[in-house]
């Protein structure tokens, strides 16, 4: 199995670790030998609503072992990198968790004058926050997005997410965002933190997101692909390594 033969494994969370509340079958069981085996474990997340340690949080409930240090969000990636950017001030369209987020890299929260719009995902969205994005963009904020994801999975089936937040936003204010989460580079670069991506594994369930942005670093890519999952995109550059049905496959069949 090709992660026997690698060091680092980057794990998206949403349709590989969990969907919802519910860990999927043998999650736990995998990662807990991963780590007896001496693995280096990220998680990947492009859902920019919780903290890092929301995410360590969720983990533990579910009966997986996280740490901080550990998870990488699109949200935290892109307070990041507004802070090394030197931006000051932010305009937020997104849930408190990002707010969190972006505070904690020392950016000020702002309803007016904002030096970038940061574009979140947030049930409680509303007109009047896409309006005010669009404005400040127009008036020379930057337009910056954790991430494009159109969907994201829940127990009753894909639900709206960022992307199409985006996307209204980009309609409003007639502007490209930039955009931090994968399959951009910002992401990789955090959960490998200077490692060989010769020596990771990247396991998601999206072509667009996970496997293309892990091949665009020269990462190893498996597609996991559940019974009655997500429907597999049709137009994508990537091309997983393999295709597995369970964070299981990643052991070899007489681990124990």
């Amino acid at each position: 199995m090709i992660a026997e033969q690698l060091d680092v494994i980057l794990l998206d969370l949403d349709g590989v670790v969990y969907v919802g509340d519910t860990l999927l079958p043998g999650a736990d069981w995998a990662l807990r030998r991963l780590r007896e085996r001496g693995k280096t474990l990220r998680f990947l997340t492009n859902d920019p609503r919780p903290t890092r340690d929301g995410v360590v949080a969720r983990l533990e409930r579910l009966g997986v072992e996280a740490r901080v240090q550990e998870v990488v969000t699109c949200g935290w990636a892109t307070a990041v990198s507004l802070r090394e950017a030197g931006l000051e001030s932010v305009y937020v369209v997104g849930s408190e968790g990002l707010c969190r987020e972006l505070e904690r890299a020392g950016l000020r929260l702002t309803d007016d004058g904002a030096d970038a719009v940061v574009i979140g995902c947030d049930s409680r969205v509303s007109y009047p926050h896409i309006k005010r994005a669009a404005r400040l963009i127009r008036k020379g904020a930057q337009f910056v997005a954790t991430n494009e994801d159109p969907t994201f999975p829940t127990p009753e089936g894909p639900a709206p997410a960022t992307g199409a937040i985006v996307a209204a936003v980009r309609t409003a204010a007639d502007a490209t965002p930039d955009v931090v989460g994968k399959p951009h580079p910002e992401m990789f670069e955090a959960a490998l933190n200077g490692r060989d991506p010769a020596a990771a594994l990247m396991v998601g369930d999206r072509l667009t997101t996970d496997i293309l942005g892990a091949k665009q670093m020269g990462i190893a890519a498996l597609l996991l692909r559940r019974e009655n999952g997500r429907p597999l995109e049709q137009e994508t550059a990537a091309t997983p390594d393999r295709v597995i049905s369970s964070l299981t496959d990643l052991l070899p069949e007489d681990s124990s």
